[in-house]
């Protein structure tokens, strides 16, 4: 136990003797209490017994003193009045335990038996008072009661009186409580001080006490610095505390001389860097191992040896500075050597110097990837921007000093965006390290290859006229036209060029990289898949550009967007059976314009989001309203096409429940249509998102199936409810049996999971009567409506048929 338990335990028993001694007082005060209240108790009714044996005592002159004990009546009025007023209730017994006298005048001539102690008979035979508690049925807790002896005149027994003194014991204990609350508080109070005042006692000895003993424990470890506080005190610990502190004092001083070379040594000796201490002459008199490793010589190598042997460019007399060298080692490598030479003087005179090494390989690699970086593309390692606009400024100042032709291309890959969609982003980098390959391929050795970002590229060729420029264009539409194979699927894409053929003529490299750009868009706009040389008026058709799409974006705010309902007609019955909502553009300028005049341009620049937002809410309430106007033309459902960027917005289930909602349309009257390539994107987050639109109870349809990059066995992942068949595979079945065999697996899958199989853009009746002959069997077929405002439809042109698989012999139905 140690010393501060020791003290705390001392002032606990001091505490508890505190206590022992209250409860003491308080057993001896509460007996006291309980002895007063008997005494008390008897001497009334020794006064009672008096006035009963012997009478009352006569207040008028003359008057006979009659005892109370001869006169029953006057007997119960005297037990009455004392009842009444006093509030005592007295009971009178003769020598035989016979009731002379009760409050209770039933109780009367009987025997009083509730004395079980038999006390009554004690104190008639002795004369002594005595208490007891009377038990009864009536007070079950009992009642204090105290007997004693009734005397007549001659001293004689008759009889004892029993009298109630619980009242008056009640209140003798209560007036004694407060003295004991007192000595309750005044213990507890006394007990806290005493236990409080020890452990502040305790506390500090020991504080200081543990302080030495800490002390000692740390200079044990070899720590000299360690301290004692003293304080202001003159007593033992604190002679104690100050011996402890000379004690160390002299430790720490005589520890300091005794490693202060040693320290010294263990730096230098394993300091990261290669020291060497060189004499006045010349020589290594000091090596500590990192320079021995530096130089690939060892410790035992470099000593006595010239430091200019070492490090060739070290100058003879050791001139100060920092110097980097490339040395060889023994073994044959080599090593990139920073070192810094410092004289060491004595008394103003030169009596030697020291230099430090440092291997700066790894530094000068790291600057040099750092670099490669900077003007490198990390994922194809061409030349970047920066590089590209650097060597092009470069190439401008010899074209112009020369007179040699210089140009410059500007690609941009058609199709890599669903490439990317479909396959993932991995497919779409291994799609661009591809094509970089092709292109460097394709070029001639001395031409730059940079990419600019994403997936475009530019060609800055040197030296290089109209002739070989054409050719060169031309071979790249040939390598990139090619299929890719990526992830063991075939990816085809094409490439827009833009092309500069007379850099030269222009300001800067700014520029020529502007121009080309224009140009390339220019080859976007006349179709893909080609290259356009820039002319200046392709800077209008660029502004016309950004005015448009200036426009585009506040076409949804103006309210210059029109809604066209393309009905789909049952044949032969001739009743419409639903609509396609398709968007029109008012536009102030060009007047009515086609979707594919604006969607792409509406995709690009994002506000395609508000346009389908448009669209669903009009498409929503247009039929709707058109339902309850004329139930018996208006169609059954609308079909509604969603964006990529829509389907990537987190509201979107919101959106098309408040459309729902706020246009009162049932949720299976609604066609949501996504093409192939957007549902590829993200097939887990997809199905998600197509699930919960699902459970608002709208179907689900795939638009254009077949133009992605994907198998059938995905179909059976994702919920959908509609497969429309891309009018592609329908113009390319005549003649093509492995297209039939497509076709014909689709309707069978589709059948099999319990979709709808759509195959649309049937123009001729060859076309029917082939998927006729191939097993397909027509639920219903539908005729396509021109575009037309939900006011006036009318004018069908093309078929698409809804097609089931013909089961072996048996016709089926849907």
């Amino acid at each position: 136990m140690n010393v501060r338990r020791k003290l705390l335990a001392g002032y606990l028993v001091v505490a508890c003797l505190v206590v022992a001694t209250a409860a003491t007082a308080w057993y001896t005060d509460m007996a006291s209490a309980r002895r007063a209240a008997a005494k008390e108790a008897a001497q009334v009714a020794r006064g009672i017994g008096k006035d009963i044996a012997l009478g009352l005592p006569v207040d008028t002159p003359g008057e006979l003193i009659s005892p109370l004990y001869f006169n029953p009546r006057s007997l119960a009025n005297y037990i009455e009045r004392l009842h009444d007023s006093q509030h005592r209730d007295v009971v009178v017994v003769d020598s035989g335990k016979y009731i002379l006298g009760d409050a209770v005048p039933e109780n009367v001539g009987t025997v009083f038996d509730h004395d079980t102690g038999n006390q009554i008979g004690k104190t008639i035979d002795d004369g002594e008072s005595r208490i007891f508690v009377e038990q009864s049925d009536d007070y079950p807790a009992g009642i204090k009661q105290v007997v004693v002896p009734m005397r007549g005149r001659n001293n004689q027994i008759l009889g004892a009186i029993i009298l109630e003194y619980t009242p008056l014991y009640d209140g003798m204990l209560a007036a004694a409580r407060q003295a004991q609350f007192v000595i309750l508080g005044v213990a507890a109070i006394a007990f806290l001080l005493v236990l409080l005042v020890g452990h502040f006692l305790a506390r500090s000895l020991t504080r200081r006490i543990t302080s030495v003993t800490t002390a000692v424990g740390v200079v044990r470890t070899g720590d000299f610095s360690h301290r004692v506080p003293t304080g202001a005190g003159n007593d033992e610990i604190a002679r104690l505390a100050g011996a402890f502190n000379e004690m160390a004092e002299q430790l720490d001083r005589s520890a300091r001389e005794i490693l202060a070379k040693e320290y010294t040594d263990s730096i230098l000796a394993n300091a990261g860097e290669g020291i060497c201490g060189v004499d006045r002459d010349g020589r290594i008199t000091f090596a500590n191992a990192a320079a021995g490793r530096i130089t690939g010589l060892g410790v035992a190598g470099l000593l006595q040896r010239e430091a200019s042997a070492v490090l060739p460019e070290t100058a003879e007399d050791l001139v100060p500075g920092t110097r980097e060298v490339s040395l060889q080692r023994p073994d044959g490598t080599s090593v990139r050597v920073e070192y810094t030479t410092s004289e060491i003087e004595k008394a103003g005179r030169a009596i030697g110097a020291v230099i430090v090494l440092r291997d700066v390989s790894r530094q000068r690699a790291l600057e040099h990837d750092l670099r490669h970086q900077a003007l490198h593309d990390g994922l194809t390692g061409l030349p970047n921007r920066k590089l590209l606009l650097d060597r092009l400024e470069h190439a401008l100042a010899r074209a112009r000093a020369t007179g040699g032709p210089l140009a410059v291309f500007y690609l941009d890959l058609d199709g890599f965006k669903r490439v990317n969609d479909s396959l993932g982003h991995n497919a779409g980098d291994l799609l661009l390290r591809t094509a970089a390959e092709r292109l460097t391929g394709a070029l001639r050795p001395q031409d730059t290859v940079a990419r600019l970002g994403g997936d475009e590229f530019a060609v800055l060729l040197e030296d290089a006229d109209p002739a070989i420029v054409e050719r060169l264009a031309r071979d790249i539409l040939a390598v990139l036209a090619r299929p890719f194979l990526i992830h063991n699927r075939e990816a085809l894409v094409s490439v827009s060029i833009g092309v500069v053929p007379d850099a030269a003529a222009y300001a800067d490299a700014d520029e020529v990289l502007r121009n080309a750009d224009v140009a390339m868009y220019a080859a976007k706009d006349q179709g893909k898949n080609r290259f356009l040389t820039f002319e200046t008026q392709m800077h209008e058709q660029l502004l016309n550009r950004l005015d448009q799409e200036s426009r585009l974006r506040d076409a949804v705010h103006r309210g210059e967007l029109r809604l066209h309902l393309q009905p789909v007609v049952g044949v032969p019955a001739g009743q419409m059976a639903g609509a396609e909502a398709l968007v029109r553009w008012q536009d102030p300028e060009q007047g009515l314009r086609m979707p594919g005049s604006f969607i792409p341009l509406a995709e690009e620049t994002g506000a395609i989001v508000d346009i389908d937002r448009w669209m669903l809410l009009e498409a929503c309430r247009a039929v709707k309203q058109w339902q309850d106007d004329d139930p018996a033309t208006a169609p059954a459902w609308v079909s509604v096409n969603l964006s990529a960027a829509h389907l990537e917005v987190p509201d979107l289930t919101d959106q098309v429940a408040y459309a729902l909602t706020a246009t009162g349309l049932p949720a299976n009257c609604l066609v949501l249509e996504l093409t192939e390539t957007i549902l590829m994107r993200d097939l887990a987050v997809t199905s998600v998102r197509l699930e919960e639109l699902r459970a608002l109870g709208v179907k689900i349809a795939i638009d254009d199936f077949g133009t992605g990059y994907s198998s059938l066995g995905y179909l059976r992942d994702i919920p959908v409810d509609v497969l429309k068949i891309d009018r592609s595979f329908i113009d390319g079945m005549a003649g093509n049996g492995r297209q039939q065999e497509l076709v014909n697996a689709v309707i069978q899958l589709g059948h099999t999971l319990g979709l709808r199989v759509v195959a649309e853009g049937i123009e001729d009746a060859s076309q029917l009567d082939l998927l006729t002959v191939m097993g397909c069997k027509f639920a219903q077929g539908y005729h396509l409506g021109r575009p037309e405002p939900a006011e006036d439809l009318h004018n069908r042109l093309t078929i698409a048929a809804d097609l089931i698989a013909a089961g072996p012999g048996t016709p089926e139905t849907r």
